[in-house]
């Protein structure tokens, strides 16, 4: 079993692993001047360029003035390979075939014996109106115990007495009409699976059940298995619980009691029995299992850890902490907005609890075509800096302000994204800065509600220009 699923994804992953003035032209998305080219093409003989490429360990710097509009503090930790070398790496989509995905949920799953359309019961459906009715109850509470949420006003937010008679008809007419079990048809095997053809539902010969959702296409490829989950799971991570919460969107969250130490002794051994020990650990966090169904309400599982992985490509290091990387910097002037094509991007998601691997979702697989270069030409920190500013002022739409905003960036990291490359169908994973920072959100709609946004931007270390996590530069 181990042989047949580390051939499948062999065949589908990687083989190898002071103030500056803002400059009179706008910082541009996608310069599109082939400068990533001619630095791939340079050659790369003794004396062309450093062996070793290193920058500042810290960046500290401000509070200044970058123009009239944005005050930029920096007091940033600068991550970087500790050698100092940058490959680029050439990869390229695959597409899966229906036998790969079977051979995946193989490893992965005990063998089938029953499958069942994902429709929701009348347990189903009963949990969800008692969900909805607490979920009433406790904003109810919430107004009578004087206690308003940031930014809405909870008299507005709860449903008047007419439309939760409505909603309580409606839920109690679901109840009536759904069925008390779902139909299954017997299967010995995965085989007739059918790809893009939403979740379906297996019963297990151990007597557990898991949802399964492989969804293939030239553009975009996702293979989604949760083990002992009767519908579409996925994973909640308690940071966005936190950050919900203090916003008053108050959803059930279970307490993690897992130790990270745990999950990861799990979390290793799991890669090796799959194969995918090339795999690095971009993000772990506490998170439940959730389910979605029909009614839209969170269904906490399982507690566990969920962990994020990302190939390494070259020994990049990779971030640990959770960040939202902001379309915003990507479009530029919001008269002439730019988006370019999606850029598939790699990754592995995985749950863990007690019971081991519960949750699995791959994204977006890729192959190694080449490796262009085995240490790129990175643009000089000095040069960085300035992007940074001037992307700053023109992502966070500063000229729509009447007013200055701080801007803190509290980390830079040097590592791997995947870049499209010109003009073709494949892709660079090419050395990149990550720049995380804070800013007030003081715009003109919530200026009585600012608001401190954590978010990242990231620019291209070959040639400046801005990177998106879903959009290539």
């Amino acid at each position: 079993m181990k042989r047949i699923v580390c051939l499948f994804f062999a065949a589908i992953l990687l083989a190898a692993a002071g103030c500056q003035p803002t400059p009179e032209v706008e910082f541009v998305v996608n310069k599109g001047d082939n400068t990533v080219e001619e630095k791939l093409a340079e050659p790369e003989e003794a004396g062309e360029r450093p062996a070793v490429q290193t920058f500042p360990d810290r960046w500290d710097e401000g509070p200044t003035a970058v123009n009239d509009r944005l005050t930029l503090t920096v007091k940033a930790e600068v991550i970087q390979k500790p050698d100092g070398i940058y490959p680029v790496y050439r990869t390229r989509s695959v597409t899966c075939t229906q036998e790969q995905v079977v051979d995946l949920l193989n490893q992965l799953l005990p063998p089938p014996t029953a499958r069942m359309p994902l429709v929701d019961t009348k347990a189903d459906w009963t949990l969800a109106y008692q969900e909805w009715l607490d979920d009433l109850a406790e904003q109810q509470a919430w107004i009578a115990a004087g206690k308003p949420q940031d930014g809405v006003d909870r008299d507005e937010a709860v449903m008047s007495a007419e439309d939760i008679d409505r909603l309580s008809r409606e839920y109690q007419q679901l109840i009536r009409e759904a069925p008390e079990e779902l139909e299954s048809t017997p299967v010995s095997d995965f085989t007739g699976l059918e790809l893009n053809a939403g979740t379906s539902i297996y019963a297990l010969s151990d007597g557990t059940r898991a949802s399964v959702n492989a969804y293939v296409s030239p553009d975009v490829t996702e293979i989604s298995v949760c083990k002992d989950c009767s519908g579409s799971g996925y994973i909640y991570y308690q940071y966005t619980y936190e950050r919900e919460r203090e916003l008053g969107e108050v959803k059930p969250f279970l307490t993690v009691k897992l130790s990270q130490e745990q999950a990861e002794q799990t979390l290793q051994a799991e890669l090796e029995r799959l194969g995918l020990t090339d795999f690095t650990v971009a993000q772990a966090a506490p998170a439940n299992l959730c389910l979605m169904g029909r009614s839209e309400e969170t269904r906490p599982l399982s507690a566990g850890w969920g962990f994020q992985l990302r190939r390494s490509n070259g020994g990049y290091p990779l971030s640990r902490v959770s960040f939202m990387d902001s379309r915003a910097l990507l479009c530029g002037d919001e008269d002439a907005l730019v988006f370019n094509r999606p850029v598939p991007d790699e990754m592995i998601e995985l749950f863990i609890d007690e019971s081991g691997l519960r949750a699995i979702r791959y994204r977006n697989p890729k192959e190694a075509v080449s490796l262009e270069s085995e240490n790129v030409e990175l643009l000089p920190f000095e040069q960085i800096q300035m992007r940074i500013k001037n992307a700053l002022v023109v992502g966070i739409g500063t000229s729509k302000l009447d007013q200055p905003i701080p801007c803190n960036v509290y980390r830079l990291l040097l590592t791997t994204c995947t870049v499209r490359v010109k003009d073709s169908d494949d892709f660079y994973e090419m050395p990149c800065w990550v720049v995380f920072f804070t800013w007030n959100d003081a715009q003109a709609d919530r200026i009585d509600n600012p608001q401190f946004v954590q978010e990242a931007l990231i620019l291209n270390a070959v040639d400046g220009s801005i990177v998106h996590g879903e959009y290539g530069a």
